[in-house]
């Protein structure tokens, strides 16, 4: 691993100071101002206590390519992080970054509006089964394990739904739960835990041919509830009810990427939106 010079040292160390006064709550209906959305344009920057943040490009390097992101996409807004693997922001609902320098004086209505998009290049198991080992509990469990037939971590042991937003609901088997629960108590001589409000509600949508394309998985509403609401494309924040996430994968096989973003649930409506920019961003910003 290499040694990081000085100079990104106060960089980081800057950065993560600036973070910290983002957290700071607001009433529960304010609705946060949103950060507008932005070129990238290397003569915009913002200077915060001696840094300037910047639109200009920052190569960052996933397995044999190389990709010159704006600074102000990075999560950081600075560029990637060391260890392999990079982080980027882009802001709901134009899904472009946020303007530089932006990141420590954000509301907390923006903080929901900012959704992370995680990269890695994946070079250990082929990336087109990589959605297939995700959705099972194959590669995370030994033959003749119990956990092997869990249907709520497995995608052949949920049920489909009617199509919703262009994806399908898979639901768990309430059947094959019952085998499980049976099944487990007797390998493992205890009941088998189960507290359905922590059960995430499960989303695929495949291909023409049928292969998995996306894999969304979202935590529950609470009796119903959301901690946001929308009124147009303004947040509004309620801090009595829990926000409800999303995680959501996808893969570029021709680049061996796997691709995480993270949102709150009521963008759930916007998945296809949110992927095609995501997308976008890996095709536009690849130099080699």
């Amino acid at each position: 691993m290499s040694v990081m010079s000085s100079g990104r040292c106060l960089t980081v160390a800057l950065a993560v100071a600036l973070s910290a006064s983002a957290c700071a709550k607001v009433p529960p209906t304010e609705k946060g101002e949103k950060e507008a959305a932005m070129s990238e344009d290397s003569s915009q920057s913002r200077t915060i206590d001696g840094y300037t943040y910047t639109t200009a490009p920052v190569v960052a390097k996933l397995g044999p390519h190389r990709y010159a992101f704006p600074a102000n996409l990075y999560d950081d807004q600075i560029g990637p992080a060391i260890g392999g693997g990079v982080g980027l922001t882009l802001m709901w609902p134009e899904l472009q970054a946020a303007p530089p320098g932006t990141r420590s004086s954000r509301t907390m209505a923006d903080h929901h509006r900012a959704i992370s998009m995680a990269v890695d290049h994946i070079d250990k198991v082929p990336i087109t089964e990589l959605l297939g080992r995700q959705t099972s509990t194959d590669a995370t469990s030994e033959e003749g394990s119990i956990y092997r037939k869990d249907p709520r971590r497995r995608l052949d042991l949920r049920r489909p739904g009617p199509e919703t937003l262009g994806l399908t609901p898979y639901a768990i088997d309430e059947e094959q739960m019952a085998v499980f629960a049976k099944a487990y108590e007797l390998q493992i001589g205890l009941p088998a835990k189960r507290n359905p409000n922590f059960e995430d509600d499960w989303y695929i949508a495949r291909d023409a041919g049928g292969k998995l394309e996306t894999f969304i998985k979202c935590g529950k509403l609470k009796d119903g509830r959301d901690g946001l609401a929308l009124e147009g494309d303004q947040l509004v924040i309620n801090e009595r009810t829990v926000v409800s996430g999303c995680t959501h994968n996808f893969v570029d096989t021709d680049n061996s990427l796997s691709v995480s973003l993270s949102y709150p649930r009521i963008f759930l409506k916007d998945w296809k939106k949110i992927e095609g920019a995501a997308r976008q961003v890996l095709s536009q910003y690849k130099v080699e």
